[in-house]
């Protein structure tokens, strides 16, 4: 019987997912301004980024589960801002264990920072520097502010946590 504090995901290929989704977002900016490929960015961009954020938050809040002590470090991790009663709530610190939940539950994934003003129009803009993730958490609307580069270097240790064999045995 395979332990069961071993992970079932292949790392290698989960490190590689982070890899993909942030070569997206970071090179989304440049590929925007060549006009064959602005054409696949709007047709393909928005999904693969949301298709490998969905997986790769699935992962990560299963590694997580697996770990018994020690956690509390990578699950409280700063990566982004978020809100519990958006717009009125307070801003607070988005923490690792946050994203994974917020995208798994999110209702929207947009891939630019959001006007302030809900009522402004949004139409396709650019990657700049946040994933916005709109959901909803005991009937109020949340929103949440993600920092990939922070996501993925926090993910990338808890990566390591499991590749390295500290994880409980």
């Amino acid at each position: 019987m395979k332990d069961r504090d071993t992970p079932i995901v292949d790392l290698p290929t989960l490190r590689r997912d982070l890899y993909v989704v942030m070569s997206l977002l970071l090179a989304d900016k440049e590929m925007a301004e060549v006009e064959n490929v602005a054409v696949w960015a709007k047709a393909f961009h928005e999904t693969e980024v949301r298709r490998l954020m969905l997986w790769v938050a699935t992962a990560m809040r299963g590694l997580l589960d697996l770990l018994n002590k020690g956690s509390d470090d990578i699950n409280e991790r700063h990566c982004g801002e978020y809100r519990a009663d958006f717009p009125f709530g307070k801003e607070e610190t988005l923490t690792f264990r946050q994203v994974c939940n917020s995208v798994i539950h999110a209702k929207e994934m947009l891939l630019y920072r959001v006007p302030k003003q809900e009522s402004e129009e949004i139409d396709r803009r650019v990657y700049t520097d946040r994933i916005t993730i709109l959901g909803e958490h005991r009937g109020k609307k949340t929103r949440a502010q993600l920092d990939i580069i922070r996501f993925v270097q926090t993910a990338d240790d808890l990566i390591s946590f499991f590749q390295e064999g500290n994880h409980a045995s």
